[in-house]
């Protein structure tokens, strides 16, 4: 086998590593009055899902948070640590945080007990 070909082959796993961190990571957020904020984030690009409307937004630098705009849509989400901030054109900005898929009680298996029945015999 050639160098080249051993070179490749150690390095391929490496690569899918590498690569793996470049995929959407899914977040769920709570916004004011009860909306959900559904997001996918890549390093370059965000999916939005408000409200039954959808958005693709790109990332654009910031020195303190993560900031995803859509110049076109006039629609643009900023993350600070768990906290999220939605901005639409013409529409007041809709604050959001952060829900931890792993601690909601769906993910946990959690199921709410019934209602006691208040019937007596």
């Amino acid at each position: 086998m050639s160098r080249f070909r051993l070179a490749a082959l150690a390095a391929a796993p490496l690569a899918a590593f590498a690569c793996a961190g470049a995929l959407a990571a899914p977040a769920d957020y709570a916004c004011e009055g009860g909306s959900t904020l559904t997001a996918d984030f890549s390093p370059r690009s965000a999916q939005l899902r408000y409200e039954g409307q959808h958005w693709t937004l790109q990332r654009v630098r910031e020195a303190r948070e993560a900031r995803y705009v859509s110049a076109r849509t006039g629609v643009s989400i900023t993350l600070l640590k768990s906290q999220a901030t939605l901005e639409r054109k013409g529409q007041p900005s809709v604050a959001c945080k952060l829900v931890v898929r792993a601690l909601r009680p769906d993910a946990l298996g959690v199921v709410a007990p019934a209602p006691a029945s208040t019937a007596t015999r």
